[in-house]
């Protein structure tokens, strides 16, 4: 009695699980326990089973696959419908890019400003720039124009006086003891030409100095140092001597970028002039 009865419940649950398997019992346990897949379905309603030889798959697909499309239509096969199903998928309109984009999200970070446009940011300047040869007139026409730069007290007018001669002396040292013994020592060398600077000579920084000679070219005097050096005398230096009347600069200082553009096209109307660099007094 016993193993009819089990046969019996053995033979039930075999018909269950068969029944579960194929469907008759409605739904199966994966498609009542993943809900979530039928909701991620994009347009279910725009799905359409259409047949092989559709005439809304064909012109598509025939320009992404011609060989395949003639190959089917020759054989007449149904198993080139998800070919072409797949070859013409049904498009989606583009969402909105306000959609696509969380209303939280954070905006894009704004590009720094280059370091010439940043507030406060430091111009290079030029300590000292120093303008031209001028004659009186020239001076005067110049400055004229330098006014429109706004510089202020930063503008100097500077003498030059022209260079005459070059001197070649031994610098004075402990007044007119140190000039004997310099003129011991040049005896002794053999150095005939010289000139003691008296203590009367304009240029304090000069007196009782030793003269060794005057030349019109500094290259000149380069030259005769280079012959007393050949003679044993190293202390021998070059001065110029400048006359007194003289041509004039400018010199600008703590010049911008800016500056030394609006300088440079007002010193065109001057060409003989130059623009160089000087230092700061």
């Amino acid at each position: 009695m016993k193993l009819k009865l089990f046969f019996w419940l053995l033979l039930i649950g075999n018909v269950v699980v068969f029944g579960l398997q194929r469907g008759y019992f409605g739904a199966t346990a994966s498609e009542r326990h993943e809900p979530q897949r039928l909701t991620q379905q994009l347009r279910p309603e725009a799905l359409a089973i259409l047949p092989p030889n559709s005439e809304k798959l064909v012109p598509a697909a025939r320009a992404a696959n011609p060989d395949a499309v003639a190959a089917a239509a020759t054989a007449g096969a149904p198993a080139a419908a998800p070919e072409l199903a797949a070859a013409t998928p049904t498009s989606t309109p583009a969402a909105p890019a306000s959609a696509a984009t969380p209303a939280n999200a954070a905006a894009p970070a704004a590009k720094p400003e280059p370091p010439q446009q940043q507030a406060g940011a430091k111009v290079e300047t030029v300590a000292c720039t120093e303008v031209g040869n001028f004659t009186a007139p020239d001076a005067k026409r110049f400055s004229a124009q330098l006014a429109s730069l706004n510089l202020g007290n930063k503008i100097q007018l500077k003498t030059l006086q022209d260079v005459t001669s070059n001197m070649v002396y031994i610098a004075p040292q402990d007044g007119k003891d140190g000039a004997e013994r310099r003129l011991a020592e040049l005896k002794r060398l053999g150095i005939k030409d010289f000139y003691v600077i008296p203590d009367t000579f304009p240029n304090p920084a000069l007196r009782w100095g030793i003269s060794l000679g005057i030349f019109k070219t500094e290259d000149a005097a380069k030259a005769y140092v280079g012959q007393l050096i050949g003679q044993g005398l190293r202390s021998a230096r070059i001065i110029a001597r400048r006359s007194g009347a003289g041509k004039q600069a400018f010199q600008l200082r703590d010049m911008t970028p800016a500056n030394r553009s609006a300088l440079e096209n007002i010193k065109r109307g001057f060409p003989e002039q130059e623009i160089r660099s000087c230092e700061v007094g």
